[in-house]
């Protein structure tokens, strides 16, 4: 079959293959061209085409706190880390100017608000947004909430979205510290409690929400410690709704004091694991194996003088090397070639170090949240 265009017919087959190329924005403009054109823009299975293409262009979402203490949401346009657009001012206005937590996969945003107690599902380029239901089953009627972690990803089991959340309260009634823990599936619109033999194992263990992209084959990542005795990684799987906790590699104490997870460009979860000495800071980069076992090193980074921490590569060759992004002491953002040993200035300036900076790689999307628009 054909479609007539004003110069023509031009093949279906061909002409899905070059609407599938299209960016988000234009797909929703064209939407008014035929009906066809509607249904086909509105189908699952072309978002789903679409997406599996935009991953293979992925730009960098930048997330940080500037010298004057502003919310920027940079989205770069390519990746040469130049022209950007920011996202903040675009946020769904309920978010208000206060800072989220903030999870993203399949070019969605996962936004977690404390004051007030929001959590939104956000497709910045549809325009939509979904406002999650409050998690409130089985708390106490008096609480003072001091604690949010949040993971979000894709159950591919299911072939649905999901959201992890754990608040952390005080029960004012009985005056003890507590945790409750939810899992929200989009499909349904509706949040499951997890209790006892679910959590148990991990209740004492503080936990840290991530920096970066940390959901990778259905998984969702965190490092996790309790202070003055350990380090874990804990892992919530989506397929089947439960928690695994994990070792970290064998390393010598307490020389390696913190560690970030990043996806790399390959899909696997690595662990960046830092130390530093008189020669400056240094990073380990451990990958876990799939069944998330045991770790391989794959790399070592430094010593690096006026670096305070290294996270995440970026994920394309230039000339034949390989960059990571580096958080200067001197407050700025910076891209290492592990190969020249060299330093690029991004021009992002920070209101200071280890304050609010957050890396993430992202695609475009036409996954529908199919609840409010922003107008």
């Amino acid at each position: 079959m054909a479609t007539r265009t004003g110069k023509g017919d031009w093949p279906d087959d061909l002409l899905t293959e070059i609407l599938l190329r299209l960016p988000v924005k234009a797909i929703i403009r064209f939407k008014c061209v035929a009906k066809t054109w509607y249904s086909l823009f509105e189908s699952p299975s072309f978002a789903s085409q679409h997406l599996s293409i935009s991953k293979k262009n992925k730009r960098f979402l930048i997330c940080h706190t500037d010298t004057s203490g502003n919310l920027v949401m940079r989205l770069f346009v390519d990746q040469t880390l130049v022209s950007y657009q920011d996202l903040f001012p675009q946020m769904p206005q309920h978010i208000g100017d206060e800072y989220p937590i903030i999870c993203i996969y399949d070019g969605l945003l996962c936004l977690c608000n404390t004051k007030p107690n929001y959590i939104t599902l956000w497709n910045p380029f549809t325009r939509e947004f979904r406002l999650l239901p409050q998690c409130n089953e089985n708390m106490p009627p008096q609480i003072e909430t001091f604690g949010h972690v949040i993971g979000f990803g894709w159950d591919s089991f299911s072939n649905d979205y999901k959201v992890i959340y754990q608040r952390t309260y005080i029960d004012l009634e009985e005056d003890i510290g507590k945790t409750h823990h939810a899992v929200y599936r989009m499909s349904t619109d509706s949040w499951r409690v997890l209790e006892g033999k679910d959590v148990e194992a991990f209740e004492e263990l503080a936990i840290c929400n991530s920096d970066s992209n940390t959901c990778v084959n259905g998984v969702y990542y965190w490092v996790a410690f309790k202070i003055l005795h350990y380090h874990k990684v804990l892992a919530f799987h989506f397929g089947n709704e439960v928690f695994q906790l994990i070792d970290w590699p064998t390393v010598p104490e307490p020389q390696y004091s913190n560690g970030q997870l990043c996806r790399l460009p390959d899909d696997r979860i690595s662990l960046w694991i830092s130390h530093f000495d008189e020669n400056g800071k240094s990073n380990d980069v451990w990958v876990l194996n799939d069944e998330g076992q045991y770790w391989t090193k794959l790399l070592s980074i430094g010593p690096l003088l006026g670096v305070e921490r290294m996270f995440g590569f970026f994920n394309k060759k230039i000339n034949g090397s390989i960059k990571v992004f580096v958080e200067a002491i001197s407050e700025q953002l910076l891209l290492y070639d592990l190969d020249t040993q060299e330093f690029k200035d991004l021009n992002i300036r920070l209101r200071q170090v280890w304050d609010c900076l957050e890396v993430y790689t992202y695609e475009e999307s036409l996954v529908a949240l199919s609840r409010d628009r922003i107008l």
